[in-house]
């Protein structure tokens, strides 16, 4: 067992190696003049682009974490991973300055740098709110990225909040279990296997009587 330590650490530290190249390729795309008629497409590849080097940041901290609590141990990120973060957020908020779609992501992905960093939980629930506020799924509209608008965002806020908040945030285990079936249809439907059987394991938990939250 301990010999495949170093080996999961080596590849921690190389996929965080591949975001921070992909993260400085962004940044100067970002600032990059580009022409109008080519305007929205590059916005929704830099959209697509700027999401995934955030969730890729969150997968890699969340099993950190998950190590963590499994050996009864609080994980906060380090300074390297919340300013690679923040970097990557900060290309987010400027993209969403002209660019709508980028916007309802913000909300999301600031709560999840607060969870990373072991900030005050008030703040961090007043943004995954933004996200948990329920959005009815229309046809797509020009420019937009997503076949389910705010749909993933509020089934991952949904995770999140259950996985990491303290409990005197969240609702009876009940309610949080009706949450997390919601979540994991939707994120089923987008095709993310991963937080959608993340939703199942703690509905389980949930009907077991277990905790959830993060103290």
């Amino acid at each position: 067992m301990q010999a495949s330590l170093p080996g999961k650490a080596d590849g921690q530290q190389s996929a965080l190696g591949h975001c921070e190249r992909a993260s400085s390729h962004l940044w100067n795309s970002l600032n990059m003049s580009s022409g109008v008629s080519s305007a929205v497409l590059s916005s929704m590849m830099q959209l697509l682009a700027c999401d995934l080097l955030l969730s890729l940041r969150t997968s890699l901290w969340q099993k950190q974490a998950s190590s963590s609590q499994a050996l009864g141990e609080t994980y906060h990120a380090s300074a390297s991973e919340l300013t690679g973060f923040q970097r990557d957020l900060g290309s987010l908020r400027k993209l969403a300055h002209g660019f709508r779609p980028a916007y309802r992501k913000v909300f999301l992905h600031e709560a999840t740098v607060r969870l990373m960093a072991g900030a005050s939980p008030t703040r961090t629930h007043q943004l995954l709110e933004h996200s948990l506020r329920r959005r009815t799924a229309q046809s797509s509209k020009q420019g937009e990225v997503d076949t389910l608008p705010g749909q993933r965002e509020r089934a991952t806020a949904i995770l999140l909040a259950c996985r990491h908040l303290p409990l005197s945030f969240l609702s009876s285990p009940g309610q949080q279990a009706v949450l997390l079936a919601e979540a994991a249809r939707t994120l089923e439907k987008v095709g993310d296997k991963r937080s959608c059987n993340d939703c199942q394991q703690l509905i389980v938990k949930l009907s077991g009587g277990t905790a959830l939250a993060a103290s």
